[in-house]
């Protein structure tokens, strides 16, 4: 056996020290035991700000179960604009260059005794012709750093993870997956369009069955992906986050779930959480990432998506 190469039994110990049983553990990492292709993954969401712990939390799942992960972090935008005059008092915005930052790696966790290792590399995505422009009349974008950072990772790794500026915009030429992370603020199990009369004369809302929550939520958190002229995209499955605490039970979550997978959208999970991470946009400590309870809270998820990639049609964009 290759060296650091880790066995079934070695995997599920691992995974036993997170709270999972080790007969358990042992069973999914033996049928996990065979290759399969590597996945350049790009999670989609309306809003990303309170999303980077669900993510990190994914990662680090796929890490502590022996995976090789790779975060690939778009690096804050660098140009900047001047303003110059221009005749009869008008003026005009040009670019003016800045040095781009260098591309940055850094280990988040490795494991001791196996292969696992989240890796983070934050780099330029794109590069900017100011002498350029498009049909907006603003400075031509070229994405080819991207292209070269998936091709020069892609290989070393188990699963490539985009994690970009801007998360609405889906990326057919680098991603071979698209995964739609719904973050909901006030969970829909009751119409607030009507109300029935309730003891001691307050208003309740009429309640709503799976079915239609499903449909609620679907309208409210998957809009952003039609309601603009985007070309046809493959959805691999839909995460939900939830920033407070759900009104419903699980049966009910599984009625949700259905209407989801009925709807063509193969469901993945649901995550509470808790409370929203301070501050937002950033991915979580590593200090969080070492910790084997909260890698535990993604690790269903993590599992199920990571079945969902290796389930795949090979070449499938």
């Amino acid at each position: 056996m290759p060296k650091n190469q880790s066995t079934a039994a070695q995997s599920a110990r691992r995974a036993s020290r997170s709270g999972v049983k080790y007969t358990e553990a042992l069973r999914r990492a033996t049928t996990s035991d065979m290759p399969h292709a590597p996945h350049a993954l790009r999670f989609l969401a309306e809003r990303s700000g309170n999303l980077y712990h669900l993510v990190g939390g994914i990662a680090a799942a796929w890490a502590h179960s022996g995976q090789r992960v790779l975060l690939l972090e778009e690096a804050e935008d660098y140009w900047r604009w001047t303003m110059r005059p221009r005749s009869r008092g008008r003026r005009k915005k040009e670019i003016e260059p800045a040095i781009p930052p260098e591309p940055t790696t850094s280990t988040l966790w490795s494991s001791p005794d196996g292969p696992g290792l989240l890796t983070r590399h934050t780099c330029m995505w794109e590069t900017r012709h100011p002498a350029e422009e498009n049909n907006r009349g603003f400075p031509r974008t070229d994405r080819s750093p991207l292209a070269a950072a998936v091709a020069d990772f892609f290989d070393a790794y188990d699963v490539l993870v985009l994690v970009p500026k801007h998360w609405s915009y889906p990326d057919r030429e680098n991603a071979t997956a698209h995964v739609i992370l719904g973050e909901i603020d006030i969970f829909p199990d009751i119409d607030c369009r009507t109300a029935l009369p309730g003891p001691g004369g307050e208003e309740k809302g009429v309640p709503l069955s799976p079915e239609q929550s499903a449909a609620v939520l679907r309208e409210r958190c998957l809009g952003f992906l039609f309601g603009s002229p985007h070309l046809p995209i493959a959805l691999d499955g839909v995460i939900w986050q939830s920033n407070w605490e759900l009104p419903v039970d699980a049966d009910y979550l599984a009625g949700v779930d259905r209407d989801m997978n009925r709807a063509g959208l193969r469901p993945l999970g649901w995550s509470l959480a808790g409370r929203r991470p301070l501050p937002h946009k950033q991915l979580p400590e590593p200090d969080e990432l070492k910790d084997p309870d909260f890698v535990q809270r993604f690790q269903l998820i993590a599992e199920r998506l990571r079945a969902a990639l290796d389930a795949r049609p090979a070449g499938r964009k």
